[in-house]
């Protein structure tokens, strides 16, 4: 009886140490038929100390000022999440054109993008605000504008009608103004049934017609060859564009109507941010911030240098014009548009900022 008693608890023994020597509990075994998706992206930013990958586009230059300023954003934001935030760019429109990629962060497919918000009309006709021309009274009243609280209801706005945007910050800065080929624009009188080029825009066919232009829609790529051979008698466009399309070679005259200072926002997919823990969106924020400022400073010096490059090197003249005859011809599409949009209390704090 005794050598049955020592066996059994020997027996208990040997199983009691087995069981905690290493043996995985039943729930931490992979389960047959186990079809669990792995965890989304969004879920996994979630999840406290990983690391969140963003991925943002534009179609510009590697060595436009956007990628200068993306390229500090990257840097910022790394160091100010402790290194879990990861930035990875893809310039010169390698994800496809504006709209293409303006779509793609809309719907998830891609995280931010820096564009002309206007590409995204199809959808929200409220991105179509800052193609309004002399909005801005100068480049200090742009800055204030967009950096105080209009600049913020505009995002919530935009947040809330685009179906998938988020605003994170305006970026741009540069003047648009007209080039001629034939010879300079001194008044509004030139501009009469002057054929100018537009980006596909309704509110930029309005204004232009107000003016007493006769707008075309050509394609940016086409547009050198278009001027050279005198199917559109100029175009309005930004300094380093300009230069680096060498538009000034069939448009050496230069009007500084200075119409538009463009906006250009960095949009990120909603979802995306909102799903991001509070210390990681405050560090993302915080970097574009910083970045913002320094973009702006960098496309403005780029302005001003591009500029006196094509008046230094290239012939190019300048000339001024008188822009309260201008201004007062687009007021209707200004009240057209604020009425039909809704945007008109917005527009008028906008221009109300000192």
């Amino acid at each position: 009886m005794k050598k049955l008693t020592a066996f059994i608890m020997s027996a208990v023994m040997i199983l009691t140490f087995a069981a905690c020597s290493g043996a995985a509990p039943a729930s931490s075994a992979p389960q047959q038929g186990n079809t669990a998706a792995p965890a989304s992206s969004s879920q996994q930013s979630e999840s406290t100390g990983a690391k969140i990958t963003l991925k943002i586009g534009n179609n510009q230059p590697d060595t436009h000022p956007w990628n200068q300023g993306i390229a500090d954003l990257t840097k910022l934001a790394a160091e100010y999440s402790g290194g879990r935030i990861e930035i990875i760019n893809y310039p010169n429109a390698t994800l496809g054109t504006e709209p293409d990629m303006l779509e793609s962060v809309r719907e998830g497919s891609l995280d931010m993008v820096i564009s002309d918000p206007t590409v995204g009309t199809t959808f929200c006709k409220e991105l179509e605000l800052f193609s309004l021309p002399f909005l801005f009274r100068d480049y200090d009243h742009w800055q204030k504008a967009l950096d105080g609280e209009p600049g913020q209801k505009y995002a919530d706005l935009i947040e809330e009608k685009s179906g998938g945007l988020k605003i994170l910050g305006y970026w741009g800065g540069s003047t648009r103004n007209v080039i001629a080929v034939k010879g300079p624009v001194k008044s509004v009188d030139d501009l009469q049934g002057f054929k100018l080029r537009l980006a596909p825009s309704d509110l930029k066919f309005k204004v232009w017609e107000a003016v007493g232009t006769l707008p075309v829609t050509i394609a940016f790529g086409e547009t050198y060859s278009a001027m050279a051979s005198g199917l559109c008698d100029g175009m309005e466009n930004e300094m380093p564009s300009i230069l680096s399309a060498k538009f000034y070679e069939p448009a050496p005259y230069f009007t500084l109507t200075g119409h538009e200072i463009t906006v250009r926002p960095l949009f990120v997919n909603a979802e995306k941010y909102n799903a991001m823990e509070p210390e990681m969106q405050q560090a993302l924020a915080k970097a574009v911030a910083e970045a913002t400022a320094l973009a702006r400073q960098y496309e403005k010096e780029a302005g001003e240098a591009a500029q006196k490059q094509m008046v230094e090197e290239f012939g190019v003249e300048l000339y001024e014009i008188d822009k309260t005859p201008i201004m007062e011809r687009t007021k209707p599409v200004f009240e057209e548009f604020g009425n039909t949009s809704g945007l008109n209390d917005l527009i008028a704090e906008i221009q109300e900022v000192q």
